[in-house]
């Protein structure tokens, strides 16, 4: 059955992204449901934002951010203490071959398998007081 065994086809580009970044960088193996948008931040051009139980993705054309409220339970808060890693979203993009647009519209035609390691990430057993704060959305 291959890579997403007894789980149903994720038609969304944007959907299907979201669960490759989940698996690549928080070892999840998961393929969750994802809502469009988020209660706490208003649609608006220029964002895009997948969320579900336990993570969440924010896309801008210059940063794309994977949170992840570490088994708290219901959805993230959206807050700096869920970054669990951040991209660049021309350099994420232009690796999968994928324009923001046609993401944003689901319309892209996202055929790779993997995803380029992020700018920066979270990594709870090597965090110290001289490690940069994550950049913001």
């Amino acid at each position: 059955m291959g890579e997403h065994e007894g789980a149903a086809a994720v038609t969304d580009p944007m959907d299907r992204l979201g669960h490759m970044l989940i698996r690549a960088y928080n070892g999840d193996g998961l393929d969750p449901f994802f809502v469009s948008g988020h209660p706490s931040v208003p649609p608006r051009d220029g964002l895009i934002v997948r969320a579900c139980f336990y993570y969440a993705v924010l896309m801008t054309p210059k940063l794309t951010v994977l949170y992840d409220n570490f088994g708290a339970g219901g959805m993230c808060t959206l807050g700096a203490e869920e970054v669990s890693a951040v991209w660049r979203t021309p350099e994420l993009l232009g690796a999968l071959g994928v324009g923001f647009e046609a993401l944003k519209a689901g319309t892209a035609n996202l055929a790779a398998e993997s995803v380029p390691a992020p700018a920066w990430r979270y990594e709870a057993d090597l965090e110290t007081e001289a490690d940069p704060a994550p950049p913001g959305p």
